[in-house]
């Protein structure tokens, strides 16, 4: 069996101009010792370099191993095995001030378990930024194909970071043009796959601009920002 996850990361791998844009629209608040919730392969990550400090955690081994190569020139960036809805007490030392998660949480179970966790490991007045699926009415096959329990709404976002604990500063939904796309490719021609990444990555800059000039109604994606108070 194909694994979709697996072969999704592999094909935003090559997608330099989306995951710098994915970064931009979650480096508010930033601070210079960072916990990274999901680092995946490290597309991200290569973006946190600059921090005094940067602990990248998946629950993945092999995702594990390629990040640490990616960023096996920095030696302020640890990457390690660790799933934080089951112990956070390694974590404890490293005093984060700022924490971030780009398309993590829609694939923890318990992300409510999770959210409290990283609550947990901010000192007072760290702030935490995170992306994750919008609108559950595009909760498509694929979505479920590579391991997404959940798109979440606004309103349930910002209920699940306060009820960790978290005061919300800011949420806002982005890319409507990705939404319609994912509508039409995996809810109504469900093609299964991720389609057209590469035309997508050229985009980035339109994407980008009307990110800064509009409020859009849909988006393929909700950015927050909260802090621990």
């Amino acid at each position: 069996m194909v694994d979709s996850g697996a072969q999704t990361l592999e094909t935003l791998e090559g997608a330099d101009r989306y995951n710098r844009w994915i970064f931009e629209r979650i480096r508010a608040g930033l601070g210079r010792r960072v916990l990274e919730i999901g680092c995946g392969t490290g597309t991200i990550t290569q973006f946190l370099v600059d921090r005094d400090l940067v602990v990248g955690v998946d629950v993945s081994p092999e995702y594990v191993l390629m990040a640490a190569t990616r960023c096996r020139a920095h030696a302020n960036v640890l990457i390690q095995l660790h799933d934080i809805t089951k112990s956070i007490e390694e974590l404890r030392q490293y005093r984060f001030d700022s924490a971030v998660s780009a398309n993590v949480f829609e694939h923890i179970e318990d992300d409510s378990r999770a959210m409290a966790a990283v609550f947990e490991l901010l000192e007072p007045g760290g702030t935490f930024s995170l992306l994750v699926p919008s609108h559950p009415f595009l909760m498509s096959p694929f979505d479920r194909a590579i391991g997404h329990y959940r798109r979440y709404t606004m309103a349930g976002l910002r209920g699940k970071l306060e009820a960790a604990g978290f005061r919300v500063d800011a949420i806002r939904r982005s890319n409507p043009i990705g939404a319609i796309g994912w509508a039409v490719n995996n809810c109504l021609l469900r093609r299964g796959r991720l389609g057209g990444v590469g035309i997508y990555d050229r985009l980035v800059p339109t994407l980008s601009w009307l990110d800064r000039r509009v409020e859009p109604a849909i988006g393929l994606s909700l950015t927050a920002r909260a802090t621990k108070v």
